[in-house]
């Protein structure tokens, strides 16, 4: 069943985005009740100017569809050539089952198998390692992959927080390519200590001191965050993002100076330029949209790739690595060449 030969990249790229822009005079009449000492409301807003939001009565999974069907279409592939559909839904339509099944229905993906995968942020290139595993081990041939976010349903806007985040979906394609291309390897990690850093759970919103017994409950699922731990973690991130970029790079025959291209998550305004300068890299051999996209979780590197292809940035034959940090805690990266 094994085929070692195979390799496995990337076929087509697809976007979905909101049509709704809020920019950020949007917060200007709102209080942010949980600003720390050190911050002015003018920092919350550093390196975005705006992000997106689906409309209130979206279901992720339609935003997901439109996502698969664009990649499909970029990737001039028939839905009865996908064997297998992953999907990472930061905010599922339901609690339980997660969105992988019903967005194979409703897609047509009559062949296809269909499984939720999970590391938050990170879950994009998690699932591109899995996708060009699989592949390359001759299990499937032609894999989607989609992700999307709905920030707009569990943030508090009187976090200070919640200004960088926006709405998103997208999707690629993988399948077999020339063996010159594709998938060459990865590296993965996770501290389970920063588990509560990040989360969604049921809470008051800021703005609500107290109610009635005869009114509805406030309560709502809501982004919470244990403050101390999330600086931790910020404060650690150029060394776990260091060990996953160079462990990937020392698992290959590639350094730094091969690299032609580098893309990442964007949790903020300086995470991604941070992160590339540890690999010594120039601007021009990167891509973002932190400031028009704000974070958009699993959706942001391949929102970026799909920008980047737009503008010609990415060609045939380039070394790309590709990285992540995500709520739990996980990092991943992944190194291949683009094989389009």
């Amino acid at each position: 069943m094994t085929n070692c030969k195979k390799n496995a990249g990337i076929l087509g790229v697809g976007l979905y985005m909101p049509e709704e822009i809020r920019t950020n005079d949007y917060w200007n009449d709102k209080e942010f009740l949980n600003l720390p000492p050190s911050k002015s409301k003018k920092d919350c807003f550093l390196g975005i100017d705006e992000r997106r939001v689906f409309p209130k009565n979206m279901l992720p999974s339609e935003a997901e569809i439109k996502a698969g069907e664009a990649a499909l279409k970029n990737a001039n592939i028939s839905k009865e050539e996908i064997d297998l559909v992953l999907v990472h839904s930061m905010v599922p339509n339901e609690t339980v089952p997660g969105n992988a099944s019903l967005v194979q229905y409703e897609l047509g993906l009559k062949n296809a198998a269909a499984w939720n995968i999970d590391t938050c942020c990170s879950s994009f290139v998690t699932m591109f390692i899995n996708a060009s595993a699989l592949i390359k081990s001759g299990m499937f041939k032609k894999i989607l992959v989609i992700t999307s976010i709905f920030h707009s349903k569990i943030i508090d806007e009187n976090d200070y927080l919640t200004p960088y985040v926006g709405d998103g979906s997208s999707a690629v394609v993988v399948g077999e390519v020339p063996e010159e291309y594709g998938y060459i390897t990865s590296h993965c990690t996770s501290n389970g200590y920063y588990h509560d850093a990040f989360t969604v759970r049921e809470r008051l919103p800021l703005a609500s001191k107290y109610r009635s017994h005869f009114e509805k409950s406030p309560l709502q699922n809501l982004m919470t965050s244990n403050t101390k731990k999330a600086r931790e973690m910020g404060k650690k991130s150029l060394d776990y993002m260091s060990e996953v970029l160079f462990e990937t790079l020392n698992k290959s025959d590639y350094s730094k100076s091969d690299l032609d291209f580098f893309l990442s998550h964007q949790p903020c305004h300086w995470a991604h330029d941070a992160w590339r300068d540890l690999l010594e890299l120039s601007e021009d051999k990167s891509y973002q949209t932190f400031n028009i996209y704000g974070n958009i979780a699993s959706t942001s590197i391949p929102a970026s790739m799909y920008h980047a292809l737009e503008n010609n940035r990415i060609k045939k034959g380039d070394t790309i690595l590709i990285a992540s940090s995500g709520a739990g805690e996980n990092h991943a990266a992944a190194l291949f060449k683009w094989a389009i």
